[in-house]
């Protein structure tokens, strides 16, 4: 059984300041792999651009993500009904989970991990959190210090 890791963008650039070689050493283990969404590529992408003798390029960090990217399957509230715990604002781009409300990109991980129940969501962001654990089962949700603590299971660190 493989074990996959949805990470946030907080997560991936925690792990770049903090564990350099984390992402590296996750890549090179059997039985576990982590997996970026589109959305957060793109918003990673952005501070990941560089000016090198006048041509902008993409940082090495960022070039290893590329393979660990994963679609969004265009998250909706398809499948919710009116008394649903989850509504969407009327322009569409935030959502409202029990009270707790987060961005278009936020439900998009959470509704990868709903739609792929091999996926554990990992976020330092404590709304996309508390909303994660309401929609998925909370043992599918993971803050950064609960997944170095599971990493540990697969001697990572």
């Amino acid at each position: 059984m493989i074990k996959e890791y949805l990470l946030d963008a907080n997560i991936v650039i925690r792990i770049w300041n903090e564990y350099p070689q984390l992402l590296n050493t996750i890549e090179n283990r059997e039985g576990i792999d982590f997996k970026i969404s589109q959305d957060i590529a793109g918003e990673l992408s952005i501070k990941e651009f560089r000016n090198i003798n006048g041509m902008h390029v993409l940082t090495d960090r960022f070039l290893k993500l590329l393979g660990h990217i994963i679609n969004n399957d265009g998250s909706s509230l398809k499948g919710h009904n009116e008394n649903s715990c989850i509504k969407q604002d009327s322009n569409n781009n935030m959502y409202f989970v029990e009270g707790y409300k987060i961005s278009h990109n936020d439900y998009s991980l959470i509704d990868i991990c709903k739609n792929h129940k091999e996926y554990i969501l990992v976020t330092e962001d404590k709304k996309m959190l508390e909303s994660a654990k309401i929609v998925l089962d909370p043992s599918r949700v993971l803050t950064f210090n609960e997944f170095l603590k599971d990493l540990n299971s697969f001697n990572v660190l």
